[in-house]
């Protein structure tokens, strides 16, 4: 039995105890409480015992809370007691991501599904990403923004190594070219953010009548060079929002107005 009780008065007052049955006492506000409690103060529980037995629904919760309280994981020390193979949804925004990082998400979680490094203070090399993505064959939904490490290249090896993949938001990382349309024209995407990109009309132009271009539900090429004549080139049978703002097209006659398609951003040209 682990009781998770909070003390208002010091660190030490806060410490687990253990019996053979690990399970969380019934109240569901006292667990939330105590899981940002122990999220805000992660630093104290850094050499402390408790903190690695910890059974793994409680370290998740941790774990996915110290991004909203403390803006992410700054040393490899804690995620090295937190991370473990249950996760399968992990967000290191703002977090300070390092090649150490990468590993330990590599080795420690294999089943991980949801990877988000949007906004991160990256210090990782191009040989640590890569190591780590071909680690991570069951990857359904990654995140990353304004990353100079991603290209074409990274890219190529993503898509070779998880073909699971059906999110896929690569927001002003402007490594990102018109090469990937052939790695990912034949993946399942669902969503897809290229916004702030280098891809231009030949990136649509490859994906349209391909695998990915009958799957897109959610695309997003916004201030990147695109121009009527690559839009017009998509299949508009599934596209349920799209986002081509910043974009020099001048009017919507190139739009398929199909019966899914919700939501429109897009900028009216001078």
């Amino acid at each position: 039995m682990v009781d998770l009780v909070a003390s208002h008065a010091h660190f030490d007052d806060f410490k687990p105890t253990y019996t053979k049955n690990f399970h969380l006492f019934s109240s569901s506000s006292s667990t939330t409480s105590c899981i940002r409690f122990v999220a805000k103060n992660l630093q104290l529980y850094k050499n402390i015992e408790y903190l690695e037995l910890l059974p793994a629904l409680v370290k998740n919760a941790i774990f996915l809370n110290v991004v909203r309280v403390q803006k992410g994981f700054h040393d490899e020390e804690l995620p090295r007691l937190l991370l473990n193979s249950s996760l399968t949804r992990i967000n290191l925004s703002t977090s300070t991501i390092t090649d150490g990082i990468l590993t330990l998400l590599a080795e420690k979680c294999p089943h991980l599904r949801s990877l988000t490094l949007t906004e991160g203070n990256y210090r990782f090399t191009r040989t640590g990403l890569h190591a780590m993505v071909q680690r991570l064959g069951k990857l359904q939904h990654l995140y990353v923004k304004n990353c100079p490490l991603i290209d074409d290249e990274f890219v190529r090896l993503l898509a070779g190594s998880c073909p699971q993949l059906d999110t896929l938001d690569l927001e002003s990382c402007k490594n990102v070219g018109d090469e990937s349309a052939d790695c990912l024209s034949g993946m399942p995407l669902v969503r897809l953010n290229v916004s702030h990109t280098s891809i231009t009309d030949k990136f649509l132009k490859a994906i349209a009548n391909e695998r990915c271009g009958k799957t897109l539900e959610d695309l997003n090429v916004g201030h990147c060079p695109i121009t009527s004549e690559g839009l017009s080139a998509l299949s508009w049978n599934t596209i349920k929002y799209i986002g081509f703002e910043g974009c020099s097209i001048e009017d919507l006659e190139i739009v398929g107005f199909g019966k899914h398609l919700k939501y429109i951003c897009w900028t009216i040209s001078n």
